[in-house]
């Protein structure tokens, strides 16, 4: 399986300040100590194409898609999901800790 978003565009995206973040990420993110600066932090410096887990179908936007990863970051185990909307703005849907990890 192959994300359905180019990595390095989403990274130039979210770099260039041309990127959101939805309420819940935002909130996931801060119940672990992180804050928006740490999100972008994470995604442009440290997300590789190795950590990409599925792509999946948007639940709320149909016929978008959504890219998972999933990248231990400060210590902590992160599953991300992002996307590119309509407008060409990269979405950081959601940022919350990976309890998948056995």
């Amino acid at each position: 399986m192959q994300p359905s978003y180019s990595l390095p565009l989403i990274k130039k995206l979210v770099s260039g300040d041309k990127y959101r973040i939805t309420v819940s990420a935002f909130q996931t993110a801060a119940l672990m100590g992180f804050l928006d600066e740490d999100i972008t932090e994470c995604i442009v410096d440290f997300l590789e194409p190795s950590h990409f887990y599925k792509t999946m179908a948007a639940e709320q936007k149909p016929g978008l898609m959504q890219d998972v990863y999933k990248i231990t970051y400060e210590g902590k185990r992160v599953y991300l999901k992002l996307q590119i909307n309509e407008s060409g703005i990269a979405v950081i849907v959601s940022f919350k800790e990976d309890e998948s990890f056995g």
